[in-house]
């Protein structure tokens, strides 16, 4: 998700709105009452990344080549526009709340983006960009503000540095992505912002279905600090009989039984439907149509916890996310908040600790092939094109480890490079321009390994 600019990227949309009911179940017939039954809980959530490309010689933001190019092409047109989607999440976050109103979304960035803006927010790129009557202005700033000052309203979810795409991505290269895109942000945003970032987002929702590689990550997470991820339904086993609602809009543990092992995590799982709305254009009252109707079936179905409704789409993407989402949806659904007693906002960690305290969420496994957004994998490893570069990618990240020296400018170097390398966007657009974007790294990389470290 995210990975390329608007006029590529294809955008789904629902055909089937879905109805709702306007007789709700009595809170009598809840056998466990320990949550008020007439409200749900909503977290739209919106993912964001650019991609680095080799650019004149040299690696480039995409931001930045699409920026440089010409302001009357499609190109230049949209560079603007998603310069401003970067930083609408802030701006409506701290606009809203300075209104006295109570906003509220997950968002996450890329390692690379966040790295780019910060580069275009320093060097005075965005300070002489104008979009919609007003300067871009420092990006960053302004995210470390809403961190700073309103920090309940926006929720960030940990990420990998470089987008890449986990169940293709070498097992030893999983650490230096996490905790790399950990570095970024706690360098931009400092120390109390990172504590806050409780959950995590699988660039792509791409999980495996492998129990021990799956064990060996969610380890992994926790290890970093981690209590919670997000995961597309296609990568779970859907227990018999469960409604839709019922496995996406609860909080589950997540239990992967491996060799003789087990391991666990919180997930909380993208609401599927919603989410394609969100970036097809769903605007708020369908988006509180949606939203009781899932309480509805929580009603009938006499499920415990309130419904926890997360649609996630790409922050960027597309028409309706660059120029419709937050006027058309995002603040009418928060200035509506206050006069509605059955629907409510939070973030995700924010209805974890309110919500979830002493209760047992219910079990969940894998598949056995995994997910992603879309899916399946084959958008990352199937190919000769897609599978040639997984296999390059794999001998450099060996020859990285075997050469470890941290510390080294020269192997710090080849190791970033190599992150960079795994970047999702080279292989999933399935087109020469980004297959011709990882051999140009992959060839630098190599050349690098070439020179002794």
């Amino acid at each position: 998700m995210g990975n390329a600019p608007a006029s590529l990227f294809p955008i789904p949309y629902s055909l089937f709105p879905v109805p709702y009911s306007l007789f709700p179940v009595p809170c009598s017939l809840f056998p466990v009452p320990f949550f008020n039954p007439m409200n749900a809980i909503f977290v739209p959530w919106l993912h964001m990344h650019q991609p680095p490309i080799w650019w004149n010689h040299q690696p480039l933001g995409n931001l930045e080549k699409m920026l440089n190019g010409d302001p009357n092409s499609e190109e230049g047109w949209n560079a603007q526009w998603f310069a401003q989607a970067y930083k609408n999440p802030a701006k409506y976050a701290r606009d809203l709340s300075q209104r006295g109103l109570q906003p509220r979304m997950m968002v996450d960035y890329s390692g690379v983006l966040l790295e780019e803006l910060a580069k275009l927010s320093g060097d005075g790129t965005f300070a002489n960009r104008h979009v919609d009557g007003e300067p871009l202005g420092d990006v960053i700033a302004l995210w470390r503000e809403v961190l700073n000052e309103y920090p309940e309203a926006i929720e960030f979810a940990g990420t990998a540095y470089s987008h890449c795409y986990f169940p293709t991505t070498p097992e030893r290269d999983w650490e230096a992505q996490i905790m790399g895109w950990k570095q970024v942000f706690g360098d931009l945003f400092g120390a109390a912002a990172l504590e806050r970032v409780k959950g995590f987002w699988l660039p792509e929702m791409g999980m495996m279905g492998e129990p021990q590689r799956a064990i060996a990550l969610i380890r992994l997470l926790k290890r970093c600090g981690y209590e919670w991820l997000i995961l597309p339904a296609s990568a779970l086993s859907r227990p018999e009989g469960w409604t839709t609602p019922q496995l996406e809009n609860q909080v589950h543990e997540l239990r992967v039984q491996g060799d003789a092992e087990t391991e666990s995590i919180l997930c909380v799982v993208r609401d599927t439907d919603m989410g394609i709305r969100q970036q097809s254009g769903h605007n708020a009252d369908g988006c509180l149509n949606d939203i009781r109707y899932r309480l509805e079936v929580f009603e009938r179905e006499q499920l415990s916890g309130p419904p926890l409704i997360v649609p996630t789409s790409d922050g960027e993407n597309g028409n309706v996310m660059m120029f419709e989402y937050f006027k058309n949806t995002f603040v009418p659904l928060v200035e509506m908040m206050p006069q509605l007693a059955d629907v409510e906002m939070l973030t995700v960690s924010q209805y974890l600790d309110r919500h979830l305290d002493g209760q047992t969420p219910t079990a969940v496994s894998l598949n056995t092939t995994g997910g992603s957004w879309i899916g399946g994998h084959n958008s990352w490893n199937e190919g000769d094109r897609r599978q040639a570069i997984a296999l390059r990618i794999e001998a450099l990240s060996r020859r990285v480890a075997e050469q470890a020296a941290p510390g080294d400018p020269s192997w710090d170097e080849a190791r970033q490079l190599l992150l960079v390398c795994e970047t999702s966007c080279f292989v999933y657009w399935n087109a020469e321009f980004w297959f011709d974007q990882a051999d140009a790294f992959l060839g630098k990389l190599e050349d690098l390994l070439a020179t002794p470290v």
